[in-house]
């Protein structure tokens, strides 16, 4: 194996050991929620128990096609590298796919969380409410520093619920120990709508580039392959 062999082969080894670390990580995270944030889960119902498996499916996906490259490389497995060439390349169609349709259509999937959100707070004002969904609303509320579906003033009160001032501080946002009008937040389905709108560009141009990066990974795999194969044949002459 000539010296430019094997920098591609130790380059590739070393890369995906630290891809598969990343993935152990991804994978303890999505532990220690399933196993420790009890009470958000509990608050949150189905709204967030995907998030937790999300990231152990994430993490092991990770793992294994690293495993793969790091073992291929290491052994200078031809079928090894090949596999993990052929997982790359799949994962790379699928993060420009998900990029394009986040490009292409951006505003379509933003009008989906909003009624999505909409949805939800109309089911503040119907009769089967119940506390899960107030759960939901309150945290909501908190996280993207929002008020009500549109406004505050959907909640027809003169005091809203303490998840409507979060912007400011406590001091700023609450008068005598309670939350007004003149110091809520903005709408969620705005708030929601402005927080995608900041998002959705960058994280697809994350994927493209991440994309872009496992390209040159992916052409290095098949030309390791392509290097054992060869000795393959010499060694049998």
């Amino acid at each position: 194996m000539g010296c430019g062999t094997s920098f591609v082969k130790y380059v590739l080894f070393f890369f995906n050991l630290l891809v598969a670390l990343l993935g152990l990580a991804v994978i303890g995270i999505g532990v220690a929620f399933q196993l420790n944030w009890t009470v958000v889960k509990d608050e949150l119902k189905t709204h967030m128990t995907v998030a937790p498996w999300a990231f152990i499916v994430v993490g092991a996906i990770m793992f294994v096609i690293a495993f793969f490259g790091c073992c291929g490389a290491i052994r200078e497995s031809h079928c090894m590298v090949v596999t993990y060439a052929i997982f790359l390349l799949v994962i790379i169609i699928v993060q420009v796919v998900i990029a394009v349709l986040l490009f292409a259509y951006g505003d379509t999937i933003k009008d989906g969380l909003v009624n999505s959100v909409n949805v939800l707070f109309d089911k503040r004002g119907s009769s089967d409410v119940d506390k899960a969904t107030e759960s939901v609303i309150n945290n909501l509320q908190q996280q993207f520093s929002c008020c009500g579906k549109n406004g505050p003033h959907e909640y027809a009160a003169l005091t809203l619920p303490d998840s409507c001032c979060t912007k400011v501080s406590t001091i700023g946002n609450v008068f005598g120990g309670k939350c007004t009008l003149e110091a809520a937040n903005e709408g969620c389905a705005p708030a929601i709508g402005k927080f995608y709108e900041k998002w959705n560009k960058p994280i697809a141009g994350a994927a493209i580039g991440i994309a872009c990066i496992e390209v040159v990974g992916a052409l290095f795999a098949l030309c390791l392959a392509n290097s054992i194969r060869n000795m393959d044949r010499r060694s049998r002459y």
